[in-house]
């Protein structure tokens, strides 16, 4: 059987089109964090944000299209989540440059975290939320050490995410990760 005209058009767009990062949502959801809502429940403030979303968000609709609805506010338009965990400049970049899947990041997309999304979310999000709350019983002057000289703490274990590893085991970006947190925790 072969395609309609609609259907190979449609077909063709989808093909044609390129990923894209959207700052939409992420907008939407610092704006609505930002207002003050005054004492509610965590699950009353959370269904108000998703309201709130949802009142605000654009509607993709295209011609030709029998069902129709799009996460973002375009095709292949991908929302980012930032109450969970907030993409730093560095995130952007690998995101638009990755080889296998990559998402367009347009310079205004950039701006709008450099400025508004960045800004706000640091520390906030559910992501440096909990990492905040895995403490480590070690300093970071013992995590440097080991990471200078592995051979000698071999048995030294350290939490990472919900779960205990060995940290000479660990990749070294995840070792500095827990190194910065254990500073942070310094203060």
């Amino acid at each position: 059987m072969s395609m309609s005209e609609r259907v190979a058009y449609l077909r063709q767009q989808s093909l044609e089109t390129i990923p894209t990062l959207s700052t939409e949502r992420a907008e939407l959801i610092t704006e609505f964090y930002q207002q003050d809502r005054g004492s509610i429940s965590t699950p009353v403030f959370r269904a108000r944000a998703f309201q709130y979303l949802m009142e605000h968000k654009t509607i993709c609709i295209h011609e030709g299209e029998l069902i129709v609805g799009e996460k973002g506010p375009a095709p292949k338009a991908t929302p980012t989540y930032p109450e969970l965990c907030c993409h730093s400049l560095e995130d952007l970049d690998i995101l638009n440059s990755r080889e296998k899947i990559s998402f367009a990041v347009s310079p205004r997309a950039r701006l709008v975290y450099q400025k508004r999304i960045i800004p706000f979310w640091q520390g906030r999000s559910m992501r440096e939320r909990i990492f905040q709350e895995m403490t480590n019983v070690v300093d970071a002057a013992t995590l440097r050490k080991a990471q200078g000289m592995p051979e000698q703490y071999r048995d030294l274990i350290v939490r990472v995410a919900g779960y205990s590893d060995y940290f000479c085991d660990l990749a070294q970006a995840l070792q500095n990760e827990i190194i910065e947190r254990t500073e942070h925790q310094a203060f």
